[in-house]
């Protein structure tokens, strides 16, 4: 069973359990008590008490073990979801159909996820029993979560959860709520012909260039800037000519060009959000992406040959 799948299930349990109502003020939940959700993957655990739009729909990926990259709100679930390499950004315009676990976003106001493409069907949090952004705890009307035929809010386009992992099969494997905040990666490269290139967070470059990679098809890449790997975090680049360079080092001799890449994260806090691992690939000039790496556990991205001209990294929960 997908993770995905999970966090379908567990929005579901949320939008018909009437233990969840509407809030802006308590949108975490109570912080009292938990509730076991069964799944086809075991039983997971969400917390009792209300939720609004947004925080919903993170929740419910969140325990279903797919990352969120920290988003807390309409207004950043866009940039900071898709950095994760677990969503695809649609404009409505593009025709794409939500399917599942899909998240219909409207960026100022307010969000829904998909339960299925036919019949086309929302599950969302709405509003509280007096008509604003607080009231009692629980769903006092029936309505103030609920699941109903699709409407255009007006959404600004839909997430596409693009991860597919499985999720862990058999027993009452119980997953806790997680809140996590976590620094994704933001790096940028440099060429000969263009200096250095836009930033990017995560698969998504900070200026909304729609690339998922930094760099240039054809340009070899002659120094890499990464920042936000956690504390003890650390890159090293090798060189065609210099071999490689110091931890966290940039390339002093910009005649020369990059050959291969090694990075690792370091989790601030894990005991509250869980390990995570840098997930990064390079590919050489003219040629198809080499293997996901993670971490140092392989020797780092690159055939320590060819030039590379493109690089992506993100984050990966172990």
């Amino acid at each position: 069973m997908l993770k995905k799948q999970i966090a379908v299930e567990l929005m579901k349990h949320l939008v018909t359990h009437d233990w969840h109502g509407y809030s802006q003020i308590s949108r975490w939940g109570d912080g009292e008590g938990k509730c076991n959700v069964p799944t086809g993957a075991g039983t997971y655990q969400v917390e009792q008490g209300d939720r609004d739009c947004s925080s919903a729909i993170i929740d419910a990926y969140e325990t279903a073990g797919i990352t969120c990259g920290g988003a807390t709100y309409t207004g950043n679930m866009r940039r900071l979801m898709c950095a994760t390499g677990n969503f695809r950004w649609h404009p409505m315009s593009s025709g794409y159909i939500a399917q599942a676990g899909d998240v219909y976003l409207n960026e100022v106001n307010h969000t829904a996820m998909c339960l299925s493409a036919e019949p086309d069907l929302l599950m969302e949090f709405s509003i509280s029993e007096n008509g604003g952004i607080d009231g009692a705890e629980g769903d006092q009307t029936g309505d103030e979560s609920n699941i109903h035929a699709y409407y255009d809010y007006p959404w600004d386009g839909i997430l596409e959860c693009i991860n597919t992992e499985e999720a862990g099969a058999g027993g009452d494997s119980v997953v806790e709520i997680m809140k996590a905040d976590i620094p994704v990666p933001e790096y940028r490269v440099y060429t000969a012909e263009d200096g250095w290139l836009e930033w990017m967070h995560g698969l998504s470059c900070s200026d909304g260039c729609g690339d998922d990679f930094a760099g240039i098809p054809g340009h070899l890449i002659r120094n890499v800037q990464i920042e936000n790997l956690g504390p003890g975090g650390w890159y090293r680049l090798n060189m065609k000519h210099q071999g490689e360079l110091e931890r966290n080092q940039q390339n002093p001799d910009l005649s020369d060009y990059v050959i291969g890449l090694t990075a690792y994260y370091d989790t601030p806090d894990p005991d509250a959000t869980g390990y995570y691992r840098a997930k990064y690939r390079v590919a050489s000039s003219g040629m198809d992406y080499l293997k996901w790496e993670y971490d140092d556990e392989d020797g780092g991205a690159g055939d320590d040959v060819n030039g590379v001209d493109r690089l992506q990294l993100t984050l990966e929960k172990e």
